[in-house]
C-alpha cells in the first residue's frame, strides 16, 4: 500500500530478518536524507551566524529570526551526530558554523554560561537570563562536535558549561537542577528575582521556583554524553544522581512521568504528558547503554513500564500515532468536559519510533506486539506528517488537526532534532 508521499515502503512490516532489517534501515536513511535536504543549507544564517529559526509552511523566512539557545544547540548537536554517518558527512561544515556561533556569540564571556536568547545582532534579550534546559543541550552539542572533530575547544567549552551548571544550577541539598538564572547565575525562584516583568512561568512553562522533568531529564542525557569523553569524578557522581532522579523520582507506576516538583522533589499535580514519557524512556535507554553505568535490570523495567503505559493510554487505535496527553489513565472528565489532548504533534511520533523499535527488538514475543505498533507509527508518519511536496515534517498530524497543515515549518521551538535523532537511533539499532 502506498502512503501519501506516493512511494511504497521497502519494508513490508513483517518479521525483522537480516534482509528486512537492511531494507528498513535503508528506508529510514532515505527519510533522513529528505529531512536534511529540506533544512540545509536554507536555515544557515550566513549574515549573523548560527541558524535561521523561523520559516512559514512554504519555507519562506519570516519574523525577527531570534537566536534561542535551544534552537542553536539542537541544530549543532544533530549536525554533529548526523555528519558521523558515512552518507551524510557533507553536513560537517554546517556543524562547524554552528559551533563557532555557540562559542563566540552565545557564551557570556564576562559571567560564563550561555544566554537564553539573543537578537540577530547578538544583543541579549529576556533580561539576559540563562536557562538550564538550553544549557543541557549546549553541553551535549559541544560533546557531539568534539566526538566528530576532536576539536579540544569543544570539549573545553562543554566542561566549562558543566562547571557553570554545577556552580549555579545544581541543588546540593536535594539533587537535580534548577532551571532559570540571572546573568550572574543567581537562581530565579520568584517574581522579585526575575528581570523579566510579570513572569510566572519560564520559557519552557515551568512555574518559577519549581524543578521540572524537561530540564532534569535532558541533563541526564547530557551527563551520559559528557561521561563518554570526561574522566572527571564529579561527572560520574552526577550521572548516578541524575539516573536516580529520573528513574526513581520522576517516574512512578504505572509508568507515568511527573512534570513539576517542589525543590525537595515533592511532585506538583499536573496533567500527564504522554509525549514526555516517550522522550524520557529514550533518555533512560541511552543511560542504560552507557559504559559509565553498570547494567541494571531495574532501569530496563522502568523503561518498559513507561512505553507500555503510553501505548495503553495515549495510542490512537484508529489511525496510529501518539496523542499528546491527558490524565495518567487516559481521557478523564471534569463535570461534563472531557480532559484529553488528542493532538498528535510531530516530535512525540519521532520519539515513539525509537521507543517502539527498541521494545520490538528487546521483547519480540511480547503480547503488545511492539513491531506491529512501530509499523503502524511509521505508516502514520509517512501518511500524515511528512510533507512530500515541500519537505520536512508538519507541526501536527493532518488527521488530528487538519486545519493546521499551514503551521510554520520552523520556529524557535520547532527544528528537526527529534526526527533526526530518532531515525539515526533506529538505523543504529537495525544495523548493529
Amino acid at each position: 500500500m502506498n502512503t501519501r508521499d506516493g512511494t511504497k515502503p521497502s519494508w513490508d512490516g513483517g518479521p525483522l530478518s537480516a534482509t528486512a532489517r537492511d531494507a528498513l534501515a535503508g528506508e529510514l536513511e532515505d527519510a533522513l536524507h529528505s529531512i536534511l535536504k529540506a533544512w540545509f543549507p536554507r536555515c544557515v544564517d550566513q549574515e549573523h551566524g548560527g541558524f535561521l529559526s523561523s520559516f512559514d509552511y512554504r519555507w519562506r523566512p519570516r519574523g525577527p529570526q531570534l537566536k534561542t539557545l535551544e534552537y542553536e544547540t539542537r541544530m549543532l548537536r544533530l549536525l554533529s551526530r548526523v555528519s558521523a554517518h558515512p552518507r551524510f558527512g557533507r553536513y560537517r561544515e554546517f556543524a562547524t558554523h554552528g559551533f563557532h556561533y555557540l562559542r563566540n556569540v552565545m557564551w557570556d564571556r564576562e559571567y560564563g554560561g550561555w544566554f537564553r536568547m539573543l537578537d540577530p545582532s547578538g544583543t541579549p534579550l529576556e533580561g539576559a537570563t540563562k536557562h538550564g534546559h538550553g544549557a543541557s543541550y549546549g553541553i551535549a552539542a559541544c560533546v557531539a562536535y568534539y566526538e566528530l572533530t576532536s576539536d579540544p575547544q569543544a570539549l573545553d567549552l562543554a566542561k566549562q558549561a558543566f562547571q557553570w551548571m554545577e556552580r549555579f544550577g545544581h541543588d546540593p541539598e536535594y539533587g537535580g537542577y534548577f532551571a532559570l538564572y540571572q546573568r550572574d547565575g543567581t537562581h530565579i525562584n520568584s517574581r522579585e528575582r526575575c528581570p523579566i516583568p510579570n513572569l510566572v512561568r519560564d520559557c519552557i512553562g515551568t512555574p518559577l521556583g519549581l524543578k521540572d522533568a524537561n530540564t532534569n531529564g535532558d541533563m541526564l542525557e547530557t551527563i551520559v554524553d559528557l561521561c563518554q569523553v570526561s574522566s572527571d569524578r564529579l561527572v560520574k557522581e552526577r550521572l548516578l544522581e541524575m539516573l536516580h532522579v529520573v528513574r526513581d523520582i520522576m517516574i512512578v507506576p504505572p509508568g507515568a512521568v511527573h512534570m513539576y516538583f517542589q525543590p525537595d522533589w515533592t511532585p506538583v499535580p499536573d496533567i500527564s504528558r504522554y509525549s514526555y514519557g516517550l522522550n524520557t524512556s529514550n533518555i533512560l535507554a541511552k543511560a542504560a547503554r552507557s559504559p559509565c553505568l553498570e547494567s541494571d535490570l531495574k532501569t530496563l523495567e522502568v523503561i518498559k513500564s513507561v512505553v507500555d503505559s503510553v501505548l495503553e493510554f495515549g495510542w490512537d487505535h484508529s489511525h496510529g500515532g501518539f496523542f499528546y496527553g491527558g490524565s495518567t489513565f487516559g481521557p478523564t472528565y471534569v463535570e461534563d468536559i472531557t480532559v484529553f489532548i488528542d493532538a498528535k504533534f510531530w516530535w512525540p511520533q519521532a520519539e515513539g519510533m525509537r521507543a517502539l523499535l527498541r521494545a520490538a527488538l528487546h521483547y519480540p514475543d511480547d503480547e503488545r506486539n511492539y513491531l506491529q505498533r512501530f509499523n503502524e507509527l511509521w505508516t502514520y508518519i509517512r501518511t500524515y506528517l511528512i510533507d512530500a511536496k515541500r519537505g520536512g515534517w508538519l507541526w501536527v498530524g493532518r488527521d488530528s488537526r487538519p486545519r493546521r497543515w499551514r503551521s510554520p515549518k520552523a520556529t524557535p521551538w520547532k527544528e528537526p532534532s527529534h526526527e533526526v535523532h530518532s531515525l539515526l537511533e533506529c538505523i543504529r539499532m537495525l544495523r548493529s
